[in-house]
């Protein structure tokens, strides 16, 4: 009899918030499982985000079926334009995401100077479909988008159950409803795995109600003069739908103004136009144009949700503090909701936007993260999941390690043996073979790619230790002068400096790069078969090294020198 193989490998997700992607293999025949990017840490200078490794799919595209996308948000679906330029699969999705992923792909084939075809595939929520040879099933969960799905691929050994994000919110609306019937019927069957997130299992209790934002700014609704503005995530479009609700409650009407026409509520409201289902319920009349900002007339009248990414949307509040809006201008009769928590990745640009906000003569209202809860799995969640799936082994997946922790013990209590856990890194394998986890573990290198602008994977640890060198100690330019033939110097040593030193303290440090300077070109008119790339990291390392004596600061070192 032939044995059965089931793998899963993390290509990233695992320990970090974001950049999700994970590989299915069964028999022998891999399905690509969301493909997210993550925003960079604070010392990441200039990096935009980050993306997975895809050395591994490409080495073994011949195997992959398919893409398989949870919902429409970037950390699960950021990465695709990257990957479907290395590999030519069709991607699986719901209606919504599907048509989020195309705005994606089409803006970002016509930014960049590349083409590629692709092939999404929408399918019903409750699909039930057979790719490659297995029966996928999708199943809908209640996460803060639409249309956003978990998946369960049937092997001979039972379900591989992929949760996604999700809560469990039994009064979520019709279009954010979870589907526990179809859940049951997996866990009758019986799950060989549950791959389940984990970045809020060491929160007790339910995540519902604490992730709703109307009874944090309700009161705030009530007492409001003026116009009120909110800051809120273009990807939460369940918090977006509990604003309209306050707003239509409130006899105001919304202007939505997602300063980047791509965000995903400018999306949202470009692709409602095209369906006959709303995606956001609203009344026409309590919408406005954003012309109407404007109207002093209508200050009292008006909410203006101010959308964003997560990124994009601090520095949107700061150029408005600052004046260089075209319509937005605060006035001392505004009230200000910041409902956009402070995200990993985002906590400096952040932290300035609202501090900006308080010298302001507006009326603030900051709503932090430990008030407001995104709509992740807490502890009860999690346990409501494995009681209706029943899995044999239990997979934590997204989020960071103390999280993993946290899952594992929750496992535990519901009665699934330590040995039946498997907490896995990005890059590691495990293997199930006939039903049984394998104790071997394979492993696959498995690197960040960090995209700036257009680049991609271009920049590397030694740019980004460059890049924090210069924030932190400026840069120091030595122009040399030199004859091509002799090697005398037919110019004076010129000495630029940014960020390093205050000139009126820089005379002795000068002096004495010159002088360091002059002895290391004396050297190569004795010795001018030195190669001058020999002679220019001469120079730098003994100006590198009195800098730090002399200063205690390490700048950026760049010797020229110019052969006349």
């Amino acid at each position: 009899m032939q044995n059965s193989i089931v793998k899963l490998t993390p290509i990233g997700g695992q320990a970090e918030m974001g950049k999700s992607m994970y590989c299915l293999e069964i028999e022998n025949k891999i399905f690509i499982i969301d493909a997210g990017f993550r925003f960079p840490e604070l010392d990441k200078l200039g990096i935009d985000t980050i993306i997975p490794s895809f050395d591994y799919l490409k080495e073994n595209e011949e195997k992959i079926q398919a893409i398989f996308v949870s919902h429409g948000h970037d950390d699960v679906m950021g990465a695709l334009p990257y990957l479907l330029q290395e590999i030519h699969v069709p991607i699986y999705t719901t209606d919504l995401t599907a048509d989020l992923i195309d705005q994606l792909l089409k803006r970002y084939i016509r930014h960049s100077n590349v083409t590629f075809t692709y092939n999404i595939k929408r399918v019903n929520m409750n699909a039930s479909l057979k790719i490659g040879g297995v029966q996928v099933e999708f199943f809908p969960i209640t996460h803060s988008i639409p249309g956003s799905v978990g998946f369960a691929f049937l092997t001979k050994y039972g379900y591989v159950v992929y949760s996604s994000e999700f809560i469990i919110d039994f009064g979520a609306p019709e279009r954010f409803r979870c589907n526990i019937q179809k859940m049951m019927e997996f866990g009758k069957h019986g799950v060989l795995a549950l791959l389940c997130e984990s970045s809020y299992a060491k929160n007790d209790g339910y995540t519902s109600p604490k992730h709703k934002l109307t009874s944090k700014i309700e009161s705030v609704f009530e007492d409001a003069q003026g116009r009120i503005i909110i800051s809120s995530y273009a990807q939460n479009i369940f918090r977006t739908q509990e604003i309209i609700q306050l707003t239509e409650k409130y006899n105001r009407k919304i202007v939505f103004y997602g300063r980047d026409k791509y965000d995903n509520t400018n999306s949202l409201l470009r692709i409602a136009k095209n369906k006959k289902r709303p995606i956001l319920k609203i009344n026409e009349r309590h919408i406005a144009k954003k012309e109407e900002i404007m109207d002093s007339c209508k200050e009292n009248q008006l909410v203006v949700l101010l959308s964003g990414s997560p990124r994009r949307i601090y520095h949107d509040i700061l150029d408005i503090i600052g004046g260089g809006d075209e319509y937005l201008k605060l006035k001392e009769t505004d009230t200000f909701i910041v409902a956009s928590p402070v995200l990993p990745g985002t906590e400096k640009i952040a932290n300035r936007a609202i501090n900006e906000l308080y010298k302001t003569d507006t009326q603030i209202h900051v709503i932090k993260s430990k008030e407001l809860s995104s709509m992740h799995a807490s502890q009860e969640d999690i346990k409501v999941m494995m009681q209706i799936l029943q899995p044999h082994y239990f997979v934590p997946i997204k989020g960071e390690y103390q999280h993993f922790i946290a899952s594992s013990d929750l496992a535990q209590e519901m009665s699934i043996s330590d040995d039946h856990i498997a907490i896995i890194d990005n890059g590691e394998t495990i293997t199930f073979k006939n039903g049984v986890l394998l104790d071997y573990r394979d492993t696959i290198d498995i690197e960040d790619v960090m995209i700036d602008g257009l680049g991609i994977g271009d920049v590397g640890a030694k740019v980004i230790d460059d890049r924090n060198q210069l924030q932190k100690d400026g840069v120091v330019i030595i122009g040399m002068t030199i004859d091509s033939q002799t090697k005398k110097t037919v110019a004076n040593t010129d000495v630029q400096t940014r960020g390093f030193i205050y000139l009126k303290d820089s005379e002795n440090i000068i002096k004495g790069i010159i002088n360091l300077t002059e002895e290391g070109l004396k050297d190569y008119q004795l010795n001018p078969r030195q190669d001058v790339v020999d002679v220019r990291q001469s120079i730098k390392e003994k100006v590198n090294r009195f800098i730090y004596k002399e200063t205690g600061k390490k700048p950026v070192i760049l010797p020229v020198i110019i052969e006349l």
